[in-house]
């Protein structure tokens, strides 16, 4: 399947670049989805974007304020990276509910990016750089459709860095939210918690006054709406607005407490409350980011995670909303949006944006209509830096602390989460452990590193040691074949003896192949005797302890007591694979079964005994799978088998082939259809070839096995006292076929 959307994929980039000239305005067409929107919008959805437009620009103005300090940049820098995120996604983006902009994670990131290159570059300048190598690396995820990269990266993972991330953020700011000065919220977590209790006592009372009433009206009002303002917008908008209202209110009261402060000598004021102080009004002059290849190398790592978590939460918030609301989103083009939007930002001063879930969902609460909503955002921020940053300069930083802690603490995944997790798969729970911590106590790209690279490897794991089951007839429905171990209430048997059904859980391929072979041999000798010639004790090799190797295996499935022996077990006959859960099969996958295949055949007695019956069969393979096991010549395809012409000579009396006491009689398929079709054979020989053989089901596999082996051991019976089936030199044919199972093969 690999292969075959490979080739696709390369002939619709061959095709692509040959029809450009001509398919370009079907291109440009594609590529900004605003085209097709707008010739139909209309008055009745103008409305609701501009209020949902209004309603986040009320949140993203202090919101961005707040992340530009997570990311050690000065305020306005948020500012630049909302607009320009807002407006660029209404004009390309295919989710009417997704806005983007600065977000904690990437704020985080970015913040631990800026503090590893301080005194070797500005923060400004890391922030541009970070911002074009992460866009241009999403752009060429977009336009090489490589969207599929995302699928390796769980969503246990996924919950786990951005929670350690969220938990993070809340304990780097808890030192400015009580003010207390002087520590470095750049170090290291439990470095934090230390030293800010080890100058707990330097604590300025204003700040923690401001910090501590801000946070609580913040969490009273969403406790409050949540209670009392379910199902109703107009008491919502007061949820929706809380920071900014608690923004312009701390504002207020911080102009009021500072506005007699002393000043210094060179006329900057000596604020009562620490405050944000000057933000450049407007728009910064467009700059190219540059960066020296040194420095460039060794940010290399950090500037993966910086777009691996940009990608990630883009696109699981957006296919989050596109769920929700029953519609469809192109993964590609969002990637490609997101690569030209962080591009283009990185010249106008703005850091890395990604979907934001906390004012995406507050469009969506809003009833937002179209994108146009991202371009009312972008608006307002824009009128927020040409005419309130003066108003800006009194925000204090214990607020803004305060609007931090609890817009990040919606991204803080709750214990019931992980217990889901522990619950459903262990190794889920663990990769979000993993995750969770190690970035809480190292790094966010370390956690995402550790959390994927964990979860790579249990799935490494899993391909290489898959879940192989023996199947048992159920007594009461003959017809269905089944894993007893997976439910012992059910009243099963054995396959007829000398018939043993397997079943593989995954592709047979390099990292399997080994392990497959290995526990079908072990499985047939538990069940099964040896049907060679058994060798003298001058015959055996020094190291050969096979004997024991079986005595033990037969002990752990038939039980210590058992003195299971050779004589209690019966002949193999055949060995019937249930590949119906195999999708794929490579090269050393395919050499596994040839060598199996000789195992079981040397197994059965084949090799010493060449009139032995035994043949290997298949069920249920897929159609990828089938044609690479017809160019081995392992098997035979379907369709042949079907049409091949079968002739019955007699009345065919299939009741007649022994089976096990416990199984119940069924009817049999008449030869000639597909459930018995694989009685057939190759050329005049008198005896069937131990190809193996296709079948749609189980039932139709042990119903050829049983026909097949009669008709063989009468061939064989027949050849040896010199008469061949069907032949026309048989004199005595005629009496001898009444009441016989006879086959004639054309």
């Amino acid at each position: 399947m690999a292969d075959r959307e490979l080739k696709e994929f390369g002939h619709s980039v061959v095709n692509w670049f040959k029809a450009f000239p001509s398919n370009a305005p079907r291109y440009l067409y594609e590529r900004l989805p605003i085209i097709k929107w707008v010739p139909k919008y209309n008055r009745g959805w103008a409305l609701r974007d501009v209020v949902a437009g209004i309603t986040v620009g009320l949140i993203v103005v202090p919101q961005g304020m707040s992340y530009a300090k997570v990311a050690g940049l000065p305020v306005q820098h948020g500012l630049y990276s909302a607009y320009i995120g807002a407006i660029f996604y209404c004009f390309m983006g295919t989710s009417k509910d997704l806005t983007i902009g600065p977000t904690a994670v990437i704020s985080l990131i970015t913040g631990e990016l800026v503090a590893e290159l301080a005194g070797r570059m500005t923060p400004p300048e890391v922030a541009a750089i970070s911002c074009l190598c992460v866009g241009a690396l999403t752009l060429i995820l977009g336009v090489l459709r490589l969207g599929i990269i995302l699928d390796f990266f769980p969503t246990t993972v996924l919950v786990g860095y951005t929670t350690g991330a969220a938990a993070t953020i809340i304990i780097q700011q808890i030192p400015k939210w009580l003010g207390v000065p002087g520590i470095n919220n750049r170090a290291p977590v439990y470095t934090i918690i230390i030293t800010m209790f080890q100058a707990i006592k330097t604590l300025s009372w204003l700040d923690l006054v401001f910090g501590l009433v801000g946070f609580t009206i913040l969490v009273t009002i969403g406790l409050a709406v949540d209670r009392w303002g379910r199902g109703r917008f107009s008491i919502q908008l007061i949820k929706i607005s809380r920071f900014f209202i608690v923004t312009v209110i701390a504002t207020v009261a911080s102009y009021l407490v500072n506005r007699d402060a002393p000043y210094d000598a060179k006329g900057v004021i000596i604020p009562r409350v620490s405050i944000l102080k000057t933000v450049p009004s407007g728009l910064p002059t467009p700059q190219v980011p540059s960066v020296t290849s040194d420095i460039f190398s060794e940010i290399v790592p950090k500037l993966f995670a910086i777009a691996l978590a940009t990608i990630l939460e883009h696109i699981a918030i957006s296919k989050a909303f596109a769920r929700r609301n029953r519609y469809q989103i192109d993964t590609n083009q969002e990637l490609l949006t997101l690569g030209l939007a962080n591009v283009t930002a990185s010249f106008f001063g703005a850091y890395t944006v990604t979907g934001s879930f906390s004012r995406s969902a507050v469009k969506f609460q809003c009833g937002v209509k179209s994108p146009f909503a991202g371009f009312v955002t972008g608006a307002l921020v824009l009128l927020a830096l040409f005419f309130l940053t003066p108003a800006f300069f009194y925000i204090p930083d214990a607020a803004l602390s305060a609007v931090i802690m609890v817009a990040v603490a919606t991204l803080v995944s709750p214990p019931s989460v992980f217990i889901q997790f522990y619950k459903i798969n262990l190794w889920d729970f663990l990769s979000s452990q993993i995750a969770l911590w190690v970035t809480i106590f190292v790094s966010v790209e370390t956690g995402i590193a550790a959390g994927v690279g964990f979860s790579l490897i249990v799935l490494l794991f899993r391909i290489a040691r898959p879940n192989f089951h023996v199947l048992r007839q159920l007594k009461d429905r003959p017809d269905v074949f089944i894993d007893a171990t997976i439910d012992s209430t059910l009243d099963t048997v054995s396959a007829p003896n000398g018939v043993l059904v397997f079943r593989i859980e995954e592709s047979t391929t390099f990292p399997n192949a080994e392990s497959f072979k290995t526990w079908v041999i072990e499985e047939v000798y538990k069940y099964t005797r040896f049907g060679g010639r058994i060798k003298t004790a001058s015959e055996k090799l020094w190291s050969d302890d096979l004997d024991i190797h079986i005595r033990n295996l037969r002990k752990v499935a038939h039980g210590p007591e058992s003195h299971i022996t050779d004589e209690d077990l019966p002949k193999l006959r055949s060995v019937i694979f249930d590949f119906s859960a195999v999708n794929n099969i490579d090269s050393t996958g395919l050499q596994g079964l040839f060598d199996l295949r000789e195992l079981l055949r040397d197994y059965a007695g084949v090799t010493d005994y060449p009139s032995t019956f035994f043949e290997v069969h298949f069920v249920g393979i897929q159609a990828n799978v089938l044609r690479i096991l017809e160019l081995s010549g392992i098997t035979r395809p379907v369709a042949p088998i079907a049409l091949q012409k079968v002739e019955v000579l007699e009345d065919v009396k299939v009741d007649s082939v022994e089976e096990s006491d416990d199984i119940k009689s069924t009817p049999r398929p008449v030869p000639g259809d597909i459930g018995s079709a694989a009685i057939s054979v190759l050329g005049s020989s008198p005896f069937l070839k131990e190809e193996g053989l296709v079948h749609l089901t189980v039932r139709d596999a042990v119903d050829s096995v049983l026909i097949r082996s009669e008709a063989w051991n009468k061939d064989t019976a027949a050849h040896a006292n010199g008469h061949h089936v069907g032949s026309d030199s048989d004199s005595n044919s005629d009496s001898e076929r009444k009441g016989k199972t006879e086959i004639h093969y054309v």
